[in-house]
């Protein structure tokens, strides 16, 4: 995805994996608000979580934030990781083609049992 592309009001969808062969993926659906310049002066995107959006509207709009409102301050560097919808169906099914050759591998815990 590229920054030029965002549209206001839309809803984009960061992608991540909990695995490194990326046969796990995690869907995160993000309402784009805006492009915004932190107080120390670097540009960013603005999104919010898409529960809290329909509940209680824009976390940009009023004086006071909603405490229940999920904001994410993103660089442009990771604008990269979201995808529109049919680019987010490409990549899920590009994962369980991974998943089925691989036989669908299982996450190992890090901890070593006791």
């Amino acid at each position: 995805m590229k920054a030029s592309s965002l549209i206001v009001g839309r809803t984009y969808f960061r992608l991540t994996f909990a695995d490194r062969d990326l046969t796990m993926p995690g869907v995160e659906p993000l309402i784009f608000l805006g492009e915004v310049m932190e107080e120390g002066g670097s540009n960013g995107f603005v999104f919010q979580d898409t529960s809290s959006f329909v509940q209680l509207g824009s976390g940009l709009e009023g004086d006071e934030q909603h405490e229940d409102i999920a904001m994410y301050f993103m660089p442009e560097s990771e604008i990269g990781a979201l995808y529109d919808v049919k680019e987010l169906a490409e990549e899920v099914g590009e994962a369980a083609k991974r998943a089925a050759e691989l036989n669908y591998p299982q996450l190992e815990t890090l901890r070593s049992s006791r």
